[in-house]
């Protein structure tokens, strides 16, 4: 593992897409794993995920809506969310325009 990763704007190390949703990796050690994640208008995370570890997501533009516990949560530019990872959580972009979000899990979860 290298020291010190930096990621210019527009670059990842690897993407994937769940559904309709494009994710970005930027970086990625044994502890946690950071991305950018671009929602296009009306879609969804397909899938209800729970894991070990927590989460934080900051949104950078336009607005999400988290389904964490069983609770629903608007998030528009600027908000933050820190969440434990074992609660069900799902995300979706209710809005006309696309949604981008940073997100960081710790562990690292997802199947890159």
């Amino acid at each position: 593992m290298e020291d010190v990763v930096i990621r210019r704007r527009g670059e990842s190390e690897k993407s994937i897409k769940i559904g309709k949703v494009p994710i970005y990796l930027l970086a990625r050690t044994e502890k946690l794993e950071s991305m950018i994640v671009e929602m296009p208008p009306n879609s969804e995370i397909p899938k209800t995920y729970s894991h070990g570890g927590e989460e934080i997501r900051i949104v950078l533009k336009g607005e999400i809506e988290v389904d964490t516990g069983g609770e629903k949560y608007i998030l528009r530019e600027g908000d933050v969310m820190w969440h434990k990872s074992e609660l069900p959580h799902r995300i979706r972009n209710p809005g006309k325009e696309k949604a981008v979000y940073f997100s960081v899990n710790m562990p690292p979860t997802l199947e890159w």
